[in-house]
């Protein structure tokens, strides 16, 4: 089976950043703000359900950051200092942890439009993987780093329990800190250990499959490794890792999302040679599933940019399926 879907926030509208910076200047409701992010929240569904994406995601509109819910939200933790993401021009409040954290639940939902989403279990939910939560906060109160780490799966299992009994379909776990400490030459095996320990916790949950989704960094050198993991779905960002480190690998019982459209790019991939790659793989590598995505969110380029690349997920998936 071949199919598509997006992966995380979607690029804001210019009329929503137009009602929030009129409410942020007193020019304007605050409740237009909230009106305007659930607009266009409806129309991004209903683009993702008429391009016939196998999984539909909320596009995140009420996020400003991946750990804002986390940080708002959750007793014990706290929003630090303000860092940039990665190499991105966008940037997140540090997490400031002080553990061990209570199990809790709920505290995602003001941020999302549950109620919006399909019910059919085709509803797709990010939450932070639990070893790139741990990397980028600041953690205090835990007798080690694994001691800090299962706390915080299981802090975020127990949210995604509650999501998948709201009739959730899959929770994707963001997990770019991997593999961009691999493309840095910095990962250790505590590193790959920690990882592997956040997914014992987290990676299976009743009712919904799940996904641990890398980006914004090379996975070949780990792909053996990613591949065992307790998750149903492995992401690879493949703007990052090279096609023929992907085709090394058989992926039998696992399934693969592939991020062969560039998120981060404004140029539109061809077509005709992201259907040679996904049958590639598709035909050697033996995949359960075998999923075309962006390699990330569309968040960094636009509204008007996320659309077209949505809308070459659709003309991609319909091509594979001639």
């Amino acid at each position: 089976m071949v199919g598509a879907y997006l992966t995380g926030a979607f690029g804001q509208s210019q009329d929503l950043y137009k009602a929030r910076n009129e409410a942020k200047r007193g020019r304007g409701l605050p409740e237009a703000a909230v009106q305007q992010a659930k607009k266009d929240t409806q129309r991004i569904i209903q683009l993702q359900r008429d391009a016939g994406m196998d999984f539909v995601v909320d596009p995140m509109f009420n996020f400003f950051y991946l750990f804002q819910p986390f940080a708002e939200q959750v007793e014990g933790v706290k929003a630090g200092p303000q860092e940039n993401w990665f190499n991105n021009n966008v940037f997140y409040w540090r997490p400031q942890i002080h553990g061990p954290l209570p199990l809790q639940t709920g505290f995602t939902e003001k941020y999302l439009h549950l109620h919006e989403l399909p019910a059919d279990g085709t509803a797709m939910l990010v939450l932070p993987s639990p070893y790139t939560m741990l990397m980028l906060s600041d953690s205090t109160g835990y007798p080690d780093r694994t001691e800090a780490v299962t706390n915080l799966a299981e802090v975020i299992c127990t949210e995604a329990q509650h999501l998948a009994s709201q009739g959730i379909g899959r929770i994707q776990y963001d997990e770019p800190a991997i593999v961009v400490k691999q493309s840095l030459g910095s990962l250790t095996e505590e590193d790959l250990m920690l990882l592997k320990r956040g997914m014992e916790v987290c990676g299976h949950v009743d009712g919904v499959t799940t996904s641990l989704h890398t980006y914004f960094g090379d996975a070949g050198p780990i792909i053996p490794y990613l591949i065992s993991l307790p998750v149903d779905c492995l992401g690879i960002d493949g703007t990052e890792t090279s096609l023929v480190d992907i085709l090394k690998h058989d992926y039998a019982g696992k399934e693969i999302a592939l991020g062969l459209l560039d998120a981060r790019n404004t140029s539109l991939e061809d077509p005709q040679r992201i259907v040679e790659q996904i049958r590639a793989v598709a035909d050697r590598t033996h995949p359960a599933k075998l999923w075309l995505t962006t390699n990330t969110g569309t968040e960094y380029r636009g509204f008007t940019h996320g659309t077209r690349k949505l809308d070459l997920l659709r003309r991609v998936r319909s091509m594979l399926h001639e």
